[in-house]
């Protein structure tokens, strides 16, 4: 059993507790976990969730003393909750309700840099709150996919089902960006030397930079398809290397993330799998994307960012924005 499975069987062993935000239980987790050689969030949320009822989340965050003097959890900790049938992401911060923020005001002066017998001291917190009073899920329905983030951490994710209604349908989304049509230009769904190996399953991917300026995202997936992502016959797209065959449309959200801040850059795609034939719900599935970031913030992305990916139940990364030979 891994450091992180003791803390989520922990935590699993009192959820109903925990989510009501019974205070001894709260009390008992964080003494307990401090017993267990755990460095990051864990992330605890209800299977399900009717209507328009709270949605309660209790978070684990256990670090050193230097870590938190590094990353300040009321300025970095966030939730993201991502929707895996139509791709949309929000995130939001964590402390933002009075009552659970404990930040002094950002004008004081920062404290010195504590000793580097820090690493060597624990701290545990824990915060239970409602994740419909920090994201704008009113209105939401069908499956979300959270995990909690601060700058270079993040936690396990959590699905949760909300009540579906009628009109959230999976249904194949259609190519968004779609490709260039000129060979050489951005984006393009086709496989380089530069990607990342395709893996047996899940996300890898990187930030390159341009000769023009700005940064590129390099992708590659592999996956089980579902029965929203699959066409239901082989689309032909106009692309930079000719005419290609859509089989399946995968969703897929960006969040990069700077030091001291819970507000990330957000991109979500829709990614064309590439094949002759129809496939089916079940079959594995592979594809690859680069996308140029033009626009994505104000300013261009900066070394020391860190960038997420999702897809489906999975996040990869963190990613740290680089400074590598330009593209």
């Amino acid at each position: 059993m891994t450091n992180r499975t003791e803390i989520a069987a922990l935590m699993q062993k009192s959820a109903p507790a925990l989510l009501r935000g019974d205070a001894q239980a709260l009390l008992k987790l964080e003494v307990d976990a401090s017993d267990i050689a755990f460095q990051g969030l864990q992330l605890l949320a209800p299977q399900r969730v009717p209507g328009a009822a709270a949605l309660p989340l209790v978070l684990l965050v256990q670090k050193s003393s230097l870590r938190g003097w590094e990353v300040d959890e009321e300025r970095n900790l966030a939730l993201a909750a991502f929707d895996p049938v139509n791709g949309q992401l929000q995130v939001g911060p964590v402390l933002a309700a009075p009552a659970a923020n404990k930040t002094l005001p950002y004008n004081l002066q920062r404290p010195p840099r504590p000793p580097a017998s820090a690493q060597r001291t624990t701290m545990v917190n824990t915060y239970r709150f409602d994740a419909r009073e920090r994201l704008d899920l009113a209105r939401r329905a069908g499956p979300l996919v959270l995990h909690a983030l601060a700058w270079d951490w993040v936690s396990n994710g959590a699905r949760v089902e909300l009540d579906a209604d009628p009109a959230h349908r999976a249904v194949p989304a259609p190519v968004q960006p779609t490709p260039a049509t000129e060979p050489g230009r951005l984006p393009t769904y086709e496989t380089t030397q530069r990607h990342p190996p395709l893996p047996d399953a899940g996300l890898a991917f990187r930030f390159e930079p341009l000769r023009q300026g700005g940064h590129a995202v390099l992708g590659s997936f592999a996956k089980r398809a579902s029965v929203a992502e699959v066409l239901p016959a082989p689309l032909t797209m106009a692309t930079g290397n000719g005419p290609r065959q859509v089989v399946a449309v995968v969703h897929i959200a960006l969040a990069v993330v700077a030091l001291d801040s819970t507000q990330p850059a957000i991109a979500s795609w829709a990614v064309p799998v590439y094949g002759q034939a129809t496939v089916k719900a079940g079959e594995r599935i592979a594809g690859h994307f680069a996308i140029d970031l033009a626009g994505l913030t104000a300013a261009p992305l900066t070394a020391g960012q860190q960038g997420y990916l999702f897809m489906d139940d999975q996040v990869a990364g963190p990613q740290a924005v680089g400074v590598q030979s330009a593209r």
